[in-house]
């Protein structure tokens, strides 16, 4: 080779041991640069709209914190009616993760060391993560029933009203229930708005009306010695009746059939009154419960037929209702178990003049019982 041709390989050596060591020198720069700025996002990073390029992972958590989920630990109230609770839009569910937002914008930083680098130093296009805050349908779904707990009331069913001696029928309240569905958008358009007030949504629950609550009813107004059948809040028919003596009054109040009872027996109460007589009667024509009775949940009182025809109109019994043997069969069938009772007394009782005088013991049952 030429002196001429060793001169120029010799230099061709030298430029490429140049060149070698320059990138070698600038990938090891590239690579210290890389790990000094390893913490910092990239710049024309934007998250949900605030831009955090260039900055340090920790100040751009800090200041999604303070923009994106601050405003989510603010105060609202939730009302309805009586019903009044302090919280919050995290508390109700609204939920921001701004340090996984973070995250997801440093792996948008993808390549090696230098690729890295040169994206930070020369190339800078804008990079967008979504952070919107989101519902936690599980949580709202806690604060709903929590809501719906609180709020719900049962409706009132009608009542009756006998102070006045006759029945007077006073419709129900309605009850309240949560309407979930409108609620939650409530809750939703009240935070989007920056609202610190929502009012829940509740819908009214009908009571049963008082034809269906009181199909019929039964008055009986002691003193006067009458039995009434309300039918759908009217009085319809009417039957003369024996109640309890002076010293034996039928039990005023409001009370219910409990039991219907055909060819009853009759059993010794056990009552001074009652010594002497069969500790049973069995059914038949001289029973002093008749062949058909209705049971109270009145204790040891019935409404039944009874063959001391002559004691009906008066005071005469140790608290059961008498009646005479077709009307009880009339009453009978017409109303069922359940049929609501009310006794009042409407007059002094009304005493019998002379009692006939029991023969056998079945008689003396019947007039006394």
């Amino acid at each position: 080779m030429s002196a001429v041709g060793r001169r120029w390989v010799v230099s061709c050596v030298a430029v490429v041991a140049v060149l070698v060591g320059v990138a070698g020198a600038a990938g090891a720069w590239a690579i210290h640069y890389d790990r000094g700025n390893s913490g910092r996002l990239l710049p024309g990073t934007v998250i949900e709209g605030i831009p955090v390029g260039g900055m340090r992972t920790g100040d751009a958590v800090a200041l999604l914190r303070d923009r994106i989920e601050s405003p989510l630990h603010r105060s609202i109230t939730v009302t309805s009616g009586v019903f009044r609770m302090e919280t919050t839009p995290w508390e109700l569910g609204l939920r921001v993760d701004v340090a996984g937002a973070v995250r997801r914008a440093q792996g948008q930083a993808s390549g090696n060391a230098v690729a890295r680098t040169w994206g930070r130093l020369f190339s800078h296009p804008q990079k967008v993560v979504a952070a919107a805050p989101r519902w936690n349908g599980g949580v709202l779904q806690r604060q709903l029933d929590h809501f719906a707990a609180s709020i719900h009331t049962d409706p009132e069913t009608p009542a009756i009203d006998a102070s006045s001696g006759w029945l007077d029928f006073a419709p129900g309240r309605p009850g309240v229930e949560l309407d979930r569905e409108g609620s939650a958008a409530a809750v939703a358009d009240a935070i989007q708005l920056n609202d610190a007030n929502v009012k829940l949504v509740t819908t009214d629950v009908a009571p049963p009306s008082v034809r269906d609550a009181f199909q019929k009813v039964i008055l009986v107004r002691a003193g006067e010695n009458k039995l009434y059948l309300y039918e759908d809040g009217v009085r319809s028919k009417d039957w003369p009746v024996a109640t309890g003596s002076a010293s034996y009054p039928t039990p005023t109040g409001q009370w219910k059939i409990v039991e219907k009872i055909e060819n009853p027996a009759w059993y010794n109460p056990g009552s001074a009154w009652a010594a002497g007589m069969p500790r049973v009667i069995p059914p038949g024509p001289g029973n002093p419960l008749g062949q058909l009775a209705l049971g109270l949940d009145a204790p040891s009182i019935l409404i039944h037929g009874t063959p001391d025809r002559g004691s009906i109109g008066y005071s005469v019994s140790h608290g059961c209702i008498r009646m005479l043997g077709e009307h009880e069969e009339e009453l009978f069938n017409l109303v069922e178990v359940g049929t609501t009772v009310v006794v009042v007394n409407a007059a002094p009782p009304r005493p019998r003049g002379a009692a006939p005088v029991a023969t056998d013991p079945a008689q003396n049952a019947a007039v006394n019982f």
